[in-house]
């Protein structure tokens, strides 16, 4: 979006928290293209009737000028909300809808506002009071429609309400500045409901954002939990071209916790967590599996083959809160993404060369094509798969 567009968005809906700002484009999107479509009906089945109820000695400017541009107006809203956008998977169409929409509601507001003082202006006597009533009515029920977008509920409030109710308190009659009073207040009600519906809302938002990180994230670490890493490797085999997965584990994790006790066990899991998480980023994903199983997961090219000695020597030569050294190992292997049968198979591989890097003496990588090649030396390309390694208990 151009940098005015970004301007129109932020005066459109201001002080979102950076964390839910796309949740909220959407969500008022959504219910600003649903309401809007009966608003815009409403204003063209009232147009005839206007029309109608017009006297000839009102001008043709304000007879006809005015109510065509009403109905031209609400065709063009009727027929651009027609289309579906796809908000959910396209939020950037929600940005543009809602600066459109802005646009839109100010155009709306000033024909609406001409209309009603023109009308006011031409009238005589007790009629005059019908046009300001009708048009605070239609300015209520537009920036209700309108409420999730702030600043388009506020220019119909202001633009509508403000002139005509400054016409009718300078008129000198108690009636018309009654009636003034009514409608000022009607509408400083309404924006403050404005604002305790936005308040609500992005509430509600920061809540729900809350709970979806609480069951993605492993609580202790911060990291992807197993459930996320599932959802990111499904997102990645749509793709379908081959990832990487390291599996990490902590050797001798349970002499630190024996040792020094869980918490500071914690803390070290903490700091390995910290120092696999450097390596995560666009199109690589960190997760914590459960005790003191790590694992990094990306495409080939995000996640180059050295990764894996880079993290063994980082890791090796970080101090630890213990104050002694801890190393690592970890199995790698690489396969496609399509289906979960797919990544049981990729997982599989990457535990088996784990175990493998295990066996060997620990604080070392060991990779999923290497332990077929040690299994089956002979091996043609065209054999079947070999049956898994039997595994005994190392830690």
């Amino acid at each position: 979006m151009t940098k005015v567009s970004d301007f129109l968005r932020d005066i459109a809906i201001p002080d979102l928290a950076h964390d839910v700002r796309v949740d909220y484009m959407v969500a008022a999107a959504s219910q600003v293209q649903k309401q809007a479509r009966w608003l815009f009906v409403a204003l063209l089945m009232t147009t005839p009737v206007a029309v109608l109820v017009t006297p000839e000695s009102a001008g043709w400017f304000v007879r006809w000028a005015l109510p065509a541009a009403m109905a031209l107006y609400c065709l063009s809203g009727i027929f651009s909300l027609r289309k579906d956008n796809q908000f959910e998977t396209k939020p950037w169409r929600a940005e543009r809808f809602i600066v459109q929409s802005s646009i839109s509601s100010l155009i709306g507001a000033l024909i609406s506002t001409t209309w009603a003082i023109s009308s006011w202006l031409g009238a005589e006597g007790t009629e005059r009071l019908h046009f300001p009533v009708i048009l605070v009515m239609g300015a209520l029920a537009t920036a209700y429609c309108v409420a999730s977008i702030r600043a388009a509920a506020a220019m119909h409030l202001l633009i509508d309400i403000v002139p005509i109710a400054a016409l009718l308190f300078f008129t000198g009659s108690t009636l018309d500045m009654a009636a003034a009073v009514s409608l000022t207040l009607a509408g400083i009600f309404q924006w403050r409901m404005i604002n305790v519906h936005h308040q609500h809302v992005v509430e509600l938002l920061l809540l729900k954002r809350k709970s979806q990180t609480l069951a993605l994230t492993d609580p202790l670490t911060g990291l992807l939990n197993r459930r996320a890493l599932l959802d990111f490797a499904e997102a990645l085999g749509s793709d379908g071209g081959k990832s990487r997965l390291l599996l990490i584990d902590i050797d001798r994790f349970k002499a630190v916790n024996d040792s020094h006790g869980h918490d500071v066990g914690d803390s070290v899991l903490q700091e390995v967590a910290r120092i696999i998480d450097v390596h995560a980023g666009n199109n690589v994903s960190s997760a914590r599996l459960g005790g003191e199983e790590f694992a990094l997961l990306g495409t080939p090219e995000a996640l180059p083959a050295d990764k894996a000695a880079q993290l063994l020597s980082e890791i090796r030569n970080t101090a630890m809160p213990h104050g002694g050294q801890v190393t690592v190992s970890i199995g790698v292997a690489e396969g496609t993404l399509e289906d979960d049968r797919a990544w049981r198979t990729l997982y599989k591989q990457a535990d088996d060369a784990l175990y493998e890097a295990k066996r060997l003496g620990r604080d070392r990588q060991y990779h999923s094509d290497d332990l077929e090649i040690a299994a089956h030396p002979q091996r043609r390309a065209d054999d079947p798969p070999a049956a898994p390694i039997p595994r005994q208990n190392v830690a």
